[in-house]
């Protein structure tokens, strides 16, 4: 069920689900832990199953925004972010063009085997980082390092509406926040795509943790596209072009997060979607990524301290992969 091999995105049919139900029984089974639905959470639902994304805004109280503000500043300046890292001045248009055209798809260890990454090594504070390296992206693992954004990224009614669409609770596989910076090279999720992390299962929420203009890099979504699967579709990544042509800018089903700070986005990204890059100033945006696992799930994508999962509650200890509070 978890390939990401196939750009295809499909319908599940009778046999995809029964395969669904045996593999990721226990997500099934852990749906007797999700209270009824409120009208809010319902009217949530019902937007997300038909336009393929909600919008919640200023979803977080303005006081828990500032502390996960301060909080992510001091993570950056801490330089508890991932390396290696992108760097955009590492980037040689005429040596890297393979790269460039294909999208610098890669994983950091491979794009630092292509010498366009830097390292802890290399880093000696965050100023230095970006007058040194440019970087376009700079990701730090908050849910290690903060209780206020575990506790966003388990928020019962967030989780509530995510179970509800997918039939299952599901895991949070991911957790992570990026600074995205001004940069000369797009990359992968900056192209128009639609997500192959599960073959049917997957939904992500996006937190907005500063204002995003057109000027600071809004996400897009085209509306309806996650049951639309007749168009744009069997390929990893779409030229603008491609898109422009069938839903041109400023179509109504072009949905743009020009969005305050506080706003949460729950998107079931296998409808299309890409990242624009920031013209000025930078945007900081968590991702928080749900699709089932199988048993021998092997990856640890993030550390949710131990203690911290032995204190949550029932229902959203079962989004935490025990495994990733080893």
């Amino acid at each position: 069920m978890y390939s990401g091999s196939n750009s295809t995105i499909r319908q599940p049919n009778y046999f995809d689900m029964t395969k669904s139900r045996i593999l990721y029984h226990q997500s099934y089974k852990n749906m007797r832990f999700l209270d009824p639905l409120s009208p809010k959470q319902t009217h949530a639902l019902n937007t997300l199953k038909a336009d393929g994304c909600v919008i919640l805004d200023s979803y977080i109280p303005e006081k828990k925004l500032q502390q996960m503000q301060s909080e992510l500043q001091q993570a950056l300046h801490n330089m508890q972010f991932n390396m290696p890292c992108l760097a955009q001045n590492k980037i040689d248009s005429i040596i890297h063009k393979d790269l460039i055209n294909n999208y610098m798809l890669g994983t950091p260890q491979q794009l630092e085997e292509c010498g366009v990454t830097f390292d802890q090594s290399q880093a000696i504070d965050y100023e230095q980082v970006l007058a040194d390296f440019r970087p376009s992206t700079l990701t730090v693992p908050m849910l290690e390092l903060s209780a206020t954004y575990r506790e966003t990224w388990t928020d019962p009614f967030i989780l509530g509406i995510i179970s509800a669409y997918l039939g299952m609770v599901p895991k949070l596989i991911e957790a992570y926040v990026r600074r995205n910076f001004p940069a000369q090279y797009r990359s992968m999720n900056h192209y128009w795509h639609r997500d192959i992390n599960h073959d049917f299962h997957l939904l992500k929420m996006f937190v907005f943790l500063s204002d995003c203009t057109i000027e600071t890099g809004p996400h897009e979504f085209i509306k309806g596209s996650h049951t639309n699967l007749d168009i744009l579709n069997g390929q990893r990544y779409f030229q603008d072009e491609q898109v422009d042509k069938i839903y041109p800018l400023g179509h109504e089903n072009r949905v743009l997060s020009t969005v305050k700070a506080g706003t949460v986005i729950i998107e079931n990204t296998q409808g299309l979607h890409r990242a624009t890059i920031p013209k000025t100033g930078y945007r900081d945006l968590g991702y928080g990524v749900f699709m089932p696992i199988p048993p021998l799930y092997r990856h640890k994508n993030y550390h949710f301290p131990k203690n911290a999962y032995n204190s949550l509650p029932t229902f959203q200890k079962a989004f935490i992969p025990k495994s990733f509070t080893d």
